[in-house]
């Protein structure tokens, strides 16, 4: 069992971000590290000199460049011998709690459109966020063991040079303009799931509470369409593809994708693909045979 009176009771750091650094020399009250132990994890790194570490009854010399990690509850002790050196302790918890914090201060004021990302600030390839896109881009690519990890990490580093380069600006957009982009954007995702479902403008538009008119005057100025004729480019590029993908019953691949009105799934398919369900699939059995 741990002995409870060699616990160190010491607060690391504050309360909300239990966190410190210590520098150590011959003049420190402290320099012959005392046998304890403690619930944070401490880094002990070497700068010149020579270190004896006792770790758990276990001996270990450090040198200068030397790093050694004591993990929590772990009995430590150190004679230093013309050291200098640094002790870094943190609670680890602090990674789940400080999250919170992280979120409400660096990321939620991007999400609630009080700032944004500068959309195009030139060439920036001397920028430690170019850099950063390019570590990222190869975690991805690469997805060795632990790269979760790695993408977090280089996210959280990323956010950081976003701000610190000047990334970050108030966002210039106004605020109502924030708020229809946020409906259409909503109503997107929510189509790009249920599109198979019956779909009216006016179930979409009692969804946000806005009159139908209004709802296709911000839909189609920032998607281009109208939200019925957006669910019908959902349905025909799904439609289509299921085509290329070998299936054959026209009649049962329409219905399944929420029409259950058959002629006008027909009078759709031609307005967007030029050509009848039954030849735009007879010229990709051509091509598939041709393949």
């Amino acid at each position: 069992m741990i002995n409870s009176e060699l616990r160190e009771v010491k607060q690391h750091g504050t309360k909300e971000f239990p966190i410190e650094i210590y520098s150590v020399n011959k003049f420190h009250p402290k320099y012959v590290m005392a046998t304890h132990w403690h619930d944070g994890i401490e880094i002990i790194r070497i700068f010149k000199g020579e270190f004896e570490l006792f770790l758990n009854n276990r001996r270990y010399v450090l040198r200068g460049g030397d790093i050694a990690f004591i993990n929590s509850k772990e009995l430590h002790r150190g004679n230093p011998t013309d050291c200098e050196y640094e002790c870094i302790v943190f609670d680890i918890q602090m990674l789940k709690d400080s999250g919170k914090e992280l979120f409400i201060s660096y990321i939620e004021p991007l999400l609630m459109g009080n700032f944004a990302i500068s959309s195009f600030k030139g060439d920036i390839s001397e920028s430690t966020v170019y850099n950063l896109i390019d570590e990222l881009s190869l975690i991805l690519r690469e997805k060795n063991p632990f790269f979760k990890l790695k993408i977090m990490s280089k996210l959280y580093l990323l956010l950081e040079a976003l701000y610190t380069e000047d990334f970050i600006i108030e966002n210039p957009i106004p605020k109502n303009l924030l708020k229809q982009s946020s409906i259409v954007g909503e109503l997107v995702w929510w189509i790009d799931e249920h599109y198979k479902e019956n779909i009216t403008l006016s179930s979409l538009a009692a969804s946000v509470n806005l009159s139908q008119s209004y709802l296709c005057k911000i839909f189609k100025e920032y998607t281009g369409k109208t939200p019925i004729e957006y669910v019908n480019s959902i349905r025909i590029d799904n439609i289509c593809a299921e085509i290329s993908e070998g299936e054959k019953n026209i009649t049962a691949i329409a219905l399944n994708n929420g029409y259950n009105d058959i002629s006008y799934f027909c009078k759709v398919f031609k307005k967007f693909m030029g050509v009848s369900a039954k030849k735009y699939a007879k010229t990709q059995t051509k091509s598939l045979k041709g393949f």
